[in-house]
């Protein structure tokens, strides 16, 4: 019996030894998965981070491209603008460079018109009665 008790006391032994090692074991066990929520918890942090800075950029994009389709827009109805005004200008050319051939034109007329008439006098006037002889 005593034998008996050797060997359960060895088996105790034994077994308070093994629930001694289960603890340890069970404490790095939670102490390692209190490590792995804490980085869980960091890396969801980094990612809600990420979702929001994503979001921020998605939405800074959109905005960044309807102000470049506003600008764009305005630059081609002002380019349409600048062409309208570069043709009424060179209409108004056009118009003024006919005037002025126009002008020219009847000047010349008014000079040969002129001239003759100066001819015509000169010879009425050396035709008249008392007038000088060259």
């Amino acid at each position: 019996m005593l034998q008996d008790l050797d060997s359960l006391s060895a088996r105790l032994g034994q077994l308070v030894q093994w629930v001694g090692q289960l603890q340890e074991e069970r404490a790095s066990l939670l102490s390692r998965v209190r490590g792995l929520e804490q980085e869980r918890d960091a890396v969801r942090d980094q990612l809600a981070r990420a979702q929001a800075e994503h979001q921020t950029i998605s939405q800074q994009a959109h905005e960044h491209t309807a102000a470049v389709e506003t600008v764009r827009q305005q630059a081609e109805a002002a380019q349409a603008e600048l062409r309208f005004e570069v043709s009424r200008y060179q209409a108004d050319i056009q118009a003024a460079q006919q005037d002025l051939l126009a002008s020219r034109s009847e000047a010349d007329k008014l000079r040969a018109a002129a001239l003759a008439a100066q001819q015509r006098i000169d010879a009425v006037l050396v035709r008249l009665p008392g007038a000088p002889q060259e």
